[in-house]
């Protein structure tokens, strides 16, 4: 089977060139291109990047990673989700694939190429992979293209129940499924937990207001109001990107320095011990619970035993798998009753690594979306 993977968005929000992307940088994206072509497919991974001279092919792990450069910003101003490049549509045409699947239905150009597609009879997967403070605007006005597409893909319940009840998508195109896997042969409890230390995970953009994108400047005043009522906290951040030289200065200001270790970018081999040693593993967005079929950073530390703090200023509270808290310091309260009680961090910690075990490794991940792909093209 030849497939095709879109990932047509930029990467303005972390910096990352075509280079980084393809060779340094774990990206899930990547891992599925990589798993199904490990399964004897024809797979190409098509990426715009803003930093990309031009068109250009690389081979990676037995699939083809494509990047094209973005040409064009619609509509203005936005961070993240409005880029555009005819010149992938032209190449997918080449191309023809036996199936396209789309990540993100809610980027500005899933309309016009869903389209082209469909009209090329191919058939087309879209699956969603996060929150977007416009969705319900934009479901309406994409309306058409999410009724075009074969299966849409969501990894929330919220997310599926809009789709079904509020724009009416036929049950048979409904698929609820994780948004991206995790290796539970290599993510897995390791050692003990250090009491009092907590983790962030991921890219460091610029400091921004947008709670839908991660926003880890948030947790540079909470650990400082954490540390106000339980001293032996400590943060470590595993990541880096254009925003991790002000978290720096903003610790460095609130005299936080000796209590935070910026790690820069962590090896994934490395990332399990980092989970188990943890506390709790910061996800610094909004969330409107802790699912893990959302998320790589959340499966990764459930699978680790580590339960997860998120950010919901509306509802915030314990949840299964962790706790939703007010971004900036109005959380410490809650945080702080955590980490006083490591028996019921231990608890929420074993249910998580349970239920990701159970539900979220790549190799079920994989197999369950190839039948998905097996029923399309069969038809």
């Amino acid at each position: 089977m030849r497939i095709a993977y879109l990932l047509l968005h930029d990467f303005r929000f972390s910096s990352t060139g075509p280079e980084e992307f393809a060779f340094r940088q774990f990206h899930f994206s990547k891992e599925y291109a990589r798993r199904m072509a490990q399964r004897g497919h024809e797979v190409t991974l098509y990426v715009l990047n803003q930093s990309a001279p031009k068109a250009k092919t690389i081979e990676l792990d037995g699939y083809r990673l494509k990047t094209f450069r973005s040409v064009l910003s619609f509509p203005p101003f936005l961070k993240f989700g409005n880029s555009h490049s005819l010149q992938v549509l032209r190449e997918l045409t080449r191309d023809s694939p036996d199936l396209v699947h789309y990540h993100n239905y809610y980027l500005w150009n899933f309309p016009y190429v869903s389209v082209r597609v469909r009209t090329k009879g191919i058939p087309i997967v879209a699956q969603y992979h996060g929150t977007d403070p416009v969705k319900a605007l934009k479901a309406v006005s994409f309306y058409p293209a999410l009724r075009l597409v074969n299966r849409l893909v969501a990894p929330t319940r919220k997310e599926y129940d809009f789709l079904r009840r509020s724009m009416k998508i036929p049950n048979d195109k409904l698929f609820l499924a994780p948004s991206t896997g995790v290796d539970t042969a290599k993510f897995k409890r390791s050692g003990k937990v250090i009491p009092g230390q907590l983790l962030y995970v991921g890219r460091t953009p610029l400091a921004s207001s947008y709670i839908w994108e991660k926003s880890p400047q948030y947790l540079i005043p909470l650990l400082a109001a954490i540390r106000a009522k339980r001293a032996d906290a400590r943060l470590i951040v595993a990541g880096d990107g254009p925003g991790l030289d002000s978290l720096k200065r903003r610790a460095s200001g609130l005299g936080l320095s000796g209590n935070i270790d910026f790690l820069g970018a962590v090896r994934q081999e490395d990332l399990p011990a980092l989970y188990s040693s943890s506390a709790l593993t910061f996800v610094p967005m909004h969330m409107d619970d802790i699912e893990p079929y959302w998320g790589g950073t959340v499966q990764e530390s459930l699978a680790c035993g580590t339960p997860i703090v998120a950010f919901n200023r509306d509802l915030p509270g314990p949840r299964q798998f962790g706790y939703l808290v007010s971004p900036g310091r109005e959380g410490a309260a809650t945080l702080v009753d955590a980490l006083g009680a490591p028996e019921r961090l231990a608890s929420m910690g074993e249910a998580g690594e349970a239920y990701v075990r159970g539900n979220c490794d790549w190799e079920q991940v994989v197999s369950n979306m190839l039948t998905v792909y097996q029923e399309l093209v069969s038809k």
